[in-house]
């Protein structure tokens, strides 16, 4: 057994919380360029769409704030939608691969995403369906928490098992059940540690952006101040009040009025993105970490895996 088998079925094991953090980083860094060519399927498209929406928010007539035609802007978001899906789904069966020794290429994860793409859009159509109608209702938020999380592995049973929609939710219902504590603690610890990270460009440079345009505007507030007689408290509430809407401003719809307006906005936006797309795979991979800790309780997946192994080398 070589090296690289031997770590594996070292990892073939329960893990804690931190076990899990530690895998989820070590496989990422282990299999990175793996997951950057597959992220940047999503980097190119995503970086396109915000070139093009940019220029039809600084063309249309108006504030400059987005006015992009409605059919364009649904279109490119359907199409930004499948590919995330794709993409999601090549990390999560490339994790899985990764995870267990497997030698796998991003094109073979695309195949794998393509052959089982209808069953597994439909298990995402379905997960989605009912998460999101019991949340509207309100009182079946908690009814969506739980069977969020007990449906949450429903990529991994759809592409990786190969199981057919319904019952991609239903085996991750049974994989969960037992352990829905377990599974929602690990999730949460993991969901805010990627949000957390994920966020910190965006905040940065909407407060450095709002900043700037901020002092931009007290100047001219300063002048009315001065000249109108304004008291200095009055005139700082109003201004630090400019500065905040100012800044969710720019981290929300900046205006695009220029070409160097549109340059600026798609360097900026261009920066958060590939920080996301860097972020993206951490989640999954703990996800699938998740996912067989929970087949190796539940199921001895890793006496099936080692027996599997020993069978082909006798």
């Amino acid at each position: 057994m070589n090296n690289r088998e031997e770590a594996t079925t070292a990892s073939l094991q329960p893990m804690d919380f931190v076990d899990i953090l530690d895998s989820m980083f070590s496989l990422y860094r282990r299999h990175f360029r793996m997951f950057a060519i597959i992220c940047g399927v999503y980097f190119v498209w995503e970086f396109g769409t915000y070139l093009v929406t940019g220029i039809f928010a600084m063309l249309a007539p108006g504030s400059g704030r987005f006015s992009a035609p409605m059919l364009t802007v649904f279109v490119l978001s359907l199409i930004s939608r499948v590919v995330m899906i794709f993409v999601k789904g090549g990390i999560f069966f490339g994790s899985a691969q990764a995870f267990l020794g497997v030698h796998i290429t991003p094109r073979a994860a695309f195949e794998q995403v393509k052959r089982r793409f209808w069953p597994f859009l439909g298990s995402y159509l379905l997960y989605g369906t009912i998460v999101w109608l019991l949340i509207i209702t309100l009182i079946g938020i908690p009814f969506a928490l739980f069977f969020g999380f007990r449906w949450m592995f429903y990529s991994l049973t759809a592409i990786f098992e190969e199981k057919p929609a319904v019952n991609a939710l239903k085996r991750s219902g049974e994989l969960v059940k037992g352990g829905w504590w377990r599974v929602f603690g690990i999730m949460l610890g993991i969901i805010l540690l990627v949000s957390v990270i994920e966020s910190i460009p965006g905040i940065s440079m909407g407060v450095v952006e709002g900043l700037r345009y901020g002092r931009e505007v007290d100047e001219d507030l300063l002048e009315d101040a001065i000249q109108g007689g304004e008291d200095p408290l009055e005139f700082l509430k109003r201004s630090s009040l400019d500065i905040l809407w100012s800044i969710l401003g720019f981290m929300s719809a900046p205006q695009i009025t220029t070409w160097s307006g549109l340059l600026s906005y798609v360097i900026r936006r261009g920066f958060s993105l590939a920080f996301t797309c860097l972020m993206l795979p951490v989640g999954i991979i703990g996800a699938t970490l998740v996912y067989f800790d929970r087949r190796i309780r539940k199921e001895g997946f890793d006496i099936e895996v080692m027996a599997a192994r020993r069978s082909v080398l006798q």
